[in-house]
């Protein structure tokens, strides 16, 4: 999977971000479209408690676990760094009850071996059908090293 570069990577998730924040995407159906006509943004869905319940091929090809290896794991054992977890846990809680995310970044994770590698990533949170169940997502975009340029 290419990376982007930062300001391609920091734009793509910025307007996907604030898309949400002006709900548009009513519906998780939306939202799931607007996914598939971007194929290659990586995209993990998960609860409050953290728990995966979307990943996309996308993420499969950025962080090297297939669906069935992540789906119900923990978000932020899986992919974060132990020094962001508690950060992640707070910004969650946070979430669950405001409604709203903090702003994209730039940010270190880690892949399936365990090898860091930085992502441009953003969080929204969405409460379709008037429930009170919250459903978080991470889209995220690899970022070239400054190497690689």
């Amino acid at each position: 999977m290419a990376d982007f570069s930062f300001q391609d990577a920091k734009d793509i998730i910025n307007r996907i971000c604030k898309a949400a924040e002006n709900n548009e995407f009513p519906t998780r159906q939306s939202f799931m479209d607007m996914l598939q006509t971007n194929p290659h943004i990586a995209v993990q869905g998960y609860n409050a408690y953290a728990k995966i319940f979307f990943w996309n091929q996308a993420s499969v090809n950025l962080y090297g676990y297939r669906e069935d290896e992540a789906v119900n794991k923990d978000l932020t054992e899986l992919i974060l760094p132990p020094e962001m977890r508690g950060f992640a846990q707070d910004m969650i809680t946070n979430g669950a009850k405001t409604g709203s995310m903090p702003a994209a970044g730039a940010c270190d994770l880690l892949d399936s071996n365990g090898d860091y590698l930085t992502v441009y990533s953003g969080h929204v949170v969405f409460q379709w059908d008037h429930t009170s169940i919250p459903e978080f997502y991470c889209i995220d975009l690899g970022i070239q090293s400054e190497n690689e340029k």
